[in-house]
């Protein structure tokens, strides 16, 4: 009972293990993130270029660069998987709380990625075959694709910052200018990131058979890093408050290598048609491990606080629910050991709480019917018909209809009512003659409803409820009285204690007139 109450204090590994996991798993999640990104990117710009500048030839190249996005994506989903499972562990209480406020978009991101893998796939396709179709398909999916990354750094950013949870959950989405401008910035920062590492993959792999192609992908990707370094001196800004020495030295680290490579990447260090400078691929890995190594250790600075208030919370919870453990647990113990198959059982469980457990309507939750429940102690009706009732309901009241339980259950119950109540004994026989008052009065008035032979006229039939048929259902004297004396409350069964109270119990007798039933049963 223990581990289980103390379900959220008991971690797998410790919290180091779980970093190191969360920071491998979500650093090759995030790499083949990018380079999908960029390679999405990068195949929609060159098809646009090519379409508006009118180059000649092609587009077998371009088509080649939006076919590697489907072992891209497949990797980039895969690996994602791992994150998103850890973060969850190490970081439950932020990761669920920025998910729950930011679900109207988190919910949104499978969809999205559904649309947008099936319009690019469908892009690639058509590139070469139908201008107009690629570019309507080309413009949505990359759109779509675009739209997921600015999901999760709104939640990841909204995850980091504790203090405005009160106000999304108060007001929903309503970001101050502050956390707008960090989402924005960080968004922008992914975008060109993916840029970078796309443009970089192509030139490396994609360019060998077309290395006239080269000196495109140097631009895009010299531009990008360039744009990498404008962005990220405003972003590094806007998380100012939350620096420390180890964050800053890794931001530094990863200026430097973007510096040396836009220095490696200047227009006049290589010929035009020079495929890449191979100190690329020591500087990019540097500058993608430096941003992730900065990017935990803030999160990390960031989540720690309010982690640990959590587990406070938590451990304080533990300890105050210890006394009870025991009894909880006797009391878990019982319900395994409870048969639920029985009539008695299914009577406690789903019909004393209305009708009460003498059976005289008066259970706790009676006090809220509109139309109270019948009173079962005083009820003298055929079998079949009672199960007609628990099979069905009555419509226009709180009695449900009971069809989750087979015919032998509902043959329990019945047996249990029988045993409780002795619902299904013989109608009590009037001791003389209704008057001829009482038999005009009958036909006059209550067979509008109950008709002359007991069984509910075609207009009573309309009503919710529907009065019972006194053909196979009756009342005891003394509950029939109080029902034409006082009337039902919720139904059209008016109060008739104006008349006589020899004539309401001729009443009382022609009502259970109609019921023929053996002496026992």
């Amino acid at each position: 009972m223990t581990q289980w109450n103390d379900l959220f204090l008991r971690m797998p590994l410790p919290e180091s293990w779980q970093n190191g996991l969360l920071f491998v798993s979500f650093g090759l999640h995030l790499l083949f993130v990018l380079l999908m990104l960029g390679t999405a990117l990068l195949g929609l710009l060159f098809f646009l270029q090519k379409c508006l500048t009118g180059e000649g030839g092609a587009q077998l190249w371009n088509k080649q660069i939006v076919h590697t996005h489907l072992g891209l994506k497949s990797l980039a989903v895969v690996l994602g998987v791992a994150p998103l499972l850890i973060v969850q562990v190490r970081y439950s209480h932020a990761f669920f709380t920025a998910t729950g406020l930011f679900s109207y978009a988190w919910l949104a991101v499978i969809p999205l990625l559904i649309v947008a893998f099936l319009l690019i796939d469908a892009f690639g396709h058509k590139i070469e075959v139908n201008t107009w179709l690629a570019f309507i398909c080309g413009v949505l999916g990359v759109g779509a694709l675009l739209t997921v990354p600015a999901v999760f750094t709104g939640a990841l950013a909204l995850m980091e910052r504790q203090a405005l949870w009160p106000a999304f959950a108060a007001g929903g989405f309503s970001p101050d200018g502050a956390f707008a401008a960090h989402w924005l910035l960080r968004y922008l920062h992914i975008l060109g990131a993916a840029l970078v590492f796309g443009a970089a993959f192509h030139l490396f792999f994609s360019t060998r058979k077309h290395p006239e192609k080269a000196p495109r992908l140097r631009n895009w990707l010299f531009g990008a890093t360039l744009a990498q370094v404008v962005i990220g001196l405003p972003l590094v800004f806007s998380v100012a408050a939350d620096l420390n020495w180890s964050i800053l030295w890794a931001v530094t680290v990863g200026a430097a290598a973007a510096m040396l490579a836009l220095w490696a990447l200047r227009p006049a260090a290589a010929p035009s048609s020079a495929i890449g400078p191979r100190s690329l691929l020591v500087l990019l890995p540097v500058i993608f491990v430096a941003m992730l190594v900065a990017r935990q250790f803030l999160q990390d600075r960031v989540l720690a606080p309010g982690h640990a208030q959590a587990i406070a919370v938590r451990e304080a919870r533990s300890k105050a629910l210890a006394p009870f453990r025991q009894q909880a647990l006797a009391a878990f113990t019982v319900k395994l050991e409870t048969v639920y198959d029985n009539g008695e059982t299914i009577y406690d469980g789903a019909c004393q709480p209305c009708h009460g457990p003498a059976g005289h309507g008066d259970g706790p939750a009676a006090g809220r019917l509109l139309v109270p429940a019948a009173d079962l102690a005083a009820i003298r009706a055929d079998r079949e018909y009672i199960y007609g009732i628990l099979k069905d309901g009555t419509p226009g009241s709180a009695m449900p209809y009971f069809r989750l339980y087979d015919k032998e259950k509902l043959d329990k119950v019945l047996d249990t009512l029988s045993r409780r109540f002795s619902m299904f004994a013989a109608a009590a026989k009037p001791a003389h003659e209704p008057d001829l008052e009482a038999q005009t009065v009958w036909e006059e008035t209550c067979s509008v409803c109950h008709g002359t032979d007991g069984a509910p006229t075609p207009f009573g039939r309309t009503l919710r409820p529907e009065p019972p048929d006194l053909r196979r259902f009756s009342l005891t004297p003394e509950r029939a009285l109080a029902i034409i004396t006082e009337g039902y409350p919720g139904t059209v069964m008016q109060p008739y204690r104006a008349l006589p109270e020899e004539v309401r119990r001729d009443l009382v007798a022609i009502s259970n007139s109609f019921r023929i039933v053996p002496d026992s049963k």
